[in-house]
């Protein structure tokens, strides 16, 4: 089983591979598109070519998603877990969180989204039970400027 620990280093490993493809992708995007419009332009490819992405073996990147109206990247992740699991995750929420700030504060490839006050959302549910969510947390513009 994957320890809270572990879900938290792999997080931080995919998003830096993820916010590369995505500026990438941003910096090969016309001039005419907006921001917005790339970014859910990128979250929609990315989660074509690379999802359902099996990150370690007890994790997997199931989708990349860009809403329009709040200005958020999600990252939705499956989890093996267990009742131990769940209790870690509630434990270590402010942890995670930190490293999820500083991790964004720190990757550059993702600077025109941050630029442009964008809010990166992590979502982390159970395999055993869909409907478990273990972490949710937005980091938004005001966290990791």
């Amino acid at each position: 089983m994957l320890t809270f620990v572990q879900f938290y280093h792999f997080t931080s490993s995919v998003m830096k591979k993820i916010t590369f493809i995505l500026a990438l992708m941003a910096t090969l995007a016309a001039c005419q598109e907006s921001l917005e419009e790339r970014a859910l332009r990128e979250a929609q490819e990315y989660t074509r070519k690379f999802c359902p992405q099996r990150v370690d073996e007890n994790s997997t990147l199931d989708s990349l998603t860009f809403d329009t109206a709040s200005q958020t990247f999600t990252r939705y992740f499956t989890v093996a877990a267990d009742s131990q699991s769940v209790e870690r995750a509630h434990q270590m929420k402010d942890r995670i969180e930190d490293e999820l700030i500083t991790g964004i504060k720190n990757d550059t490839s993702i600077k025109p989204f941050k630029d442009g006050g964008f809010s990166f959302r992590f979502i982390a549910r159970a395999d055993f039970d869909p409907t478990l969510i273990l972490y949710d947390t937005t980091v938004k513009a005001d966290d990791y400027r």
